[in-house]
């Protein structure tokens, strides 16, 4: 009985542990409408400033650059 127990308060723990950690997932992507400004894609050591900058001008922004760990194209 004792191992039962253990075992379900486990995985309760398992589950409230796995639902917490997802909770900024939500939050993926941010879209300034107001100055047509428009943050997508997280920005690494591969995908860096040209990068961004490219992938932006090629969907018609004049400009994009990495700000706060997102890539920003900017109208």
């Amino acid at each position: 009985m004792n191992i039962t127990k253990a075992y379900v308060i486990f995985f309760l723990v398992m589950i409230l542990t796995k639902s917490l950690s997802n909770s900024n997932v939500l939050a993926s992507s941010v879209v300034e409408s107001a100055k047509k400004n428009m943050c997508y894609v997280p920005c690494t050591h591969r995908y860096s400033d040209w990068e961004c900058f490219h992938d932006c001008f090629l969907k018609d922004y004049n400009d994009g650059r990495c700000v706060a760990g997102r890539c920003c194209c900017i109208s």
